[in-house]
């Protein structure tokens, strides 16, 4: 009797240790998740007051996390077959039936510690046999339908064709549709080869010194920073 009641104890412990062991599985797969989520955004597209406007959304849980996001980041390489293009950010919307356009706009800047210079390299970004180059300015356009979670193509390029050298560079964006104004300027912080400590000082920087001001005035402020280093 003593033997089956120390061997019921034993059974006992051991049955809730390996509960206590899931539990803690459970927990670090919830906070490794929850970590992911923080350090990746998809951009919201949404109308309010006429104009279109970004947020952010999670598309892993279809919900929307944010109506007021201006700055996304992405890595480039995350497939080490290309590794200086990546399909992120994400974008979604509510706006069923309508065609959205995403405007690249002339520039790209690259990390200077402090701030951003003039890039020699460039972007393209591109879907559905659309091409839009930040040399030049461009777009692309894609009809909003349920469930939408389209992720368009984005490949650094170096001057002449080379590779592009590591560092963070920074694409300016707006959105437009008929019938609607022109979404203020957004942008996206990609991330080439540095760590993630600068690259989270840099997409800082972005949210500090251009998200406050209007579109159009935080564009020409960045022109005339621009224009000011390469002198």
């Amino acid at each position: 009797m003593q033997f089956n009641t120390s061997l019921k104890n034993r059974s006992t412990l051991a049955l809730s240790a390996a509960f206590a062991f899931a539990a803690a599985c459970v927990a670090m797969d919830a906070t490794a998740r929850a970590d992911e989520g923080e350090a990746h955004k998809d951009i919201w597209v949404y109308a309010d007051g006429g104009a279109l406007r970004t947020g952010s959304w999670d598309h892993d849980t279809g919900k929307v996390t944010s109506l007021a996001s201006r700055v996304f980041e992405a890595e480039f390489g995350e497939d080490p077959m290309f590794p200086f293009s990546i399909d992120e950010p994400g974008i979604g919307s509510n706006l069923i039936g309508a065609t959205l356009t995403m405007n690249l706009l002339a520039g790209f800047g690259v990390w200077n510690g402090s701030g951003f210079d003039a890039a020699s390299a460039s972007l393209l970004a591109s879907y559905g046999g659309q091409d839009a180059f930040s040399t030049t300015g461009g777009s692309f356009s894609f009809l909003v339908s349920e469930g939408l979670d389209l992720h368009a193509d984005f490949t650094a390029f170096g001057a002449g064709g080379a590779d592009p050298a590591n560092g963070i560079y920074l694409a300016a964006f707006t959105f437009s549709s008929a019938g609607l104004a022109t979404s203020e300027t957004f942008w996206v912080v990609f991330n080439l080869g540095l760590d993630e400590e600068a690259h989270e000082a840099a997409a800082e920087w972005v949210e500090s010194n251009l998200v406050p001001a209007p579109g159009a005035l935080a564009l020409l402020a960045v022109g005339a920073g621009l224009r000011r280093r390469r002198r």
